[in-house]
């Protein structure tokens, strides 16, 4: 007979499947994606940061050597051009080696790479120049007025007219520039020409890469490094007949009174002017990836940072005497300078991706 409603006949209990801990749970595939997510951002956070971080030891380290360098051996017209041919060597046995994608190289590429190649060229040897005339913290901040050029050019050849407030912001630059080289203690108008030279050839270099470039944005082999590579060649192709002229091959001894006296052997000389080379193109490479990780503004900021750690680093490593004066005007123009990235990026427009988007020097 049928069971009374009030005992109801119970079913075989089901099995339950075993219960799996949470941590277990999100890390398989039904997991929840904001971990994975978040374990992604923190990874390339990481990376980015490892970058940034390499490009301020090779670029600190670089600036400190080389200034030793020009101490011994004040050749800088010999140095920036082995320095650029070593770079130039490290590319190409690169390519041959297979190590790195070769670009598609024809002589229309090489006919718009010229002018920016040129550009290049005038600016790593002018720099180099004013180094050797000046402390390297003065040459620095005189180069933090590259944004001001960059400004005008912009203006001169694409009509590229920004915010007021971009302008303004140049106005700390130009002025903590002059108040920084009326009070340097080691100024002179050598030094302070060559560096501003180096501002303008590299803001040329810029423009004439947006010009000249155009048609090869789109080329998949002309990857940053390998763009960087080919400027090198090309640029101490053009810097070496001109090296010769002026330094012809010097010997390898020492060239100021102090190293004289010191007797700095030729070895000591050729390992500084190697490490030098190598440490300006890892430099160089290193401030690529920065740039490829993150966005122009990010970059013209960490650049900023970057500076300010070359100012500091270069007064306690040669212990560079800095008048009161002199540091205000230190500190206004790199504060000039992060104000220009922040307002370039908030109030001008939106722009294209440069063919040849050229770290600062």
């Amino acid at each position: 007979c049928r069971p009374p409603a009030a005992f109801p006949r119970r079913s075989a209990p089901a099995a339950r499947a075993p219960r799996v801990p949470a941590t277990c749970a999100a890390s398989g595939s039904g997991g929840s994606p904001d971990a994975g997510a978040g374990k992604v951002a923190v990874a390339s956070k990481l990376k980015v940061g490892g970058y940034f971080a390499l490009w301020y030891a090779f670029n600190v380290v670089f600036n400190l050597l080389n200034k030793g360098l020009l101490n011994v051996w004040c050749r800088p017209w010999t140095i920036s051009t082995v320095q650029l041919g070593f770079g130039a060597t490290y590319c190409a046995m690169l390519w041959v080696l297979g190590l790195r994608r070769r670009p598609n190289v024809s002589w229309k590429l090489l006919k718009a790479m010229f002018l920016p190649s040129l550009g290049h060229a005038v600016g790593n040897v002018a720099s180099c120049v004013s180094f050797s005339a000046v402390a390297i913290s003065f040459s620095h901040i005189v180069k933090s007025a590259e944004p001001a050029v960059g400004a005008l050019f912009s203006a001169l050849f694409f009509g590229e007219i920004y915010h007021p407030f971009v302008y303004m912001s140049l106005l700390p630059i130009i002025g903590g520039v002059a108040l920084c080289s009326a009070t340097e203690l080691s100024f002179n108008w050598f030094g302070f020409a060559t560096a501003m030279t180096s501002n303008f050839a590299f803001a040329g270099r810029n423009v004439f890469s947006k010009i000249t470039m155009r048609d090869f944005e789109k080329d998949p082999t002309l990857i940053p490094q390998n763009t960087y590579g080919l400027i090198s060649i090309i640029a101490f192709l053009l810097q070496l007949p001109f090296c010769l002229l002026v330094d012809g091959i010097p010997a390898l001894l020492p060239t100021s009174a102090s190293a004289i006296a010191a007797a700095v052997p030729a070895s000591t000389i050729f390992g500084y002017l190697m490490a030098s080379s190598l440490l300006y193109h890892l430099y160089n490479e290193t401030s690529y990836l920065c740039l490829n990780n993150v966005s122009p503004v990010s970059f013209s900021i960490g650049n900023t940072i970057k500076r300010i750690c070359i100012i500091f680093a270069s007064i306690i490593f040669f212990k560079t005497t800095i008048l009161p004066l002199n540091a205000l005007g230190c500190a206004i123009a790199i504060f000039g300078t992060g104000m220009y990235a922040y307002t370039k990026n908030k109030y001008a427009p939106a722009k294209p991706k440069e063919a040849f988007p050229a770290p600062r020097m």
